[in-house]
């Protein structure tokens, strides 16, 4: 008899510690969307704290979270950005884990995918035709 009522209340406390937590979830949801504002695209710069030209390049690749309501206005939400630049320096520190070696200097093992290996066996010349800058 005893056994029935111990599992029955580890079956209510698992229950009621999956309601405590569901509701902690909505909770700072709820604390998040209060603090939220959408920023323009000057703002989102002197927030983040980069070039505007730099902003554009990061939005047309779709690089950092944006919106367009109007098609032409960026706006940004702040908690987005954050949770952005959150989640982008933690897969930085994750990659950099991964190319330290077992004394702790950093080592390439993989390489980059934008570069070309070339094999520079043989020489190549290339030329290039001059225009004359004289005016005729």
């Amino acid at each position: 008899m005893k056994q029935r009522k111990d599992s029955s209340t580890s079956l209510e406390q698992a229950a009621l510690g999956k309601t405590i937590l569901q509701k902690l979830s909505t909770i700072e949801d709820l604390l998040k969307r209060k603090d939220d504002k959408p920023l323009t695209f000057k703002d989102a710069c002197a927030y983040l704290g980069y070039a505007p030209s730099y902003l554009y390049k990061l939005t047309y690749k779709s690089i950092v979270p944006h919106y367009k309501p109007t098609g032409k206005i960026i706006f940004f939400s702040k908690n987005e950005l954050d949770e952005w630049i959150f989640r982008s320096s933690d897969k930085c520190r994750v990659i950099s884990d991964e190319l330290k070696t077992e004394d702790g200097s950093a080592a390439l093992t993989t390489r980059d995918p934008n570069q070309i290996e070339m094999d520079l066996s043989e020489e190549v010349l290339i030329e290039f035709p001059l225009k004359s800058r004289r005016k005729k």
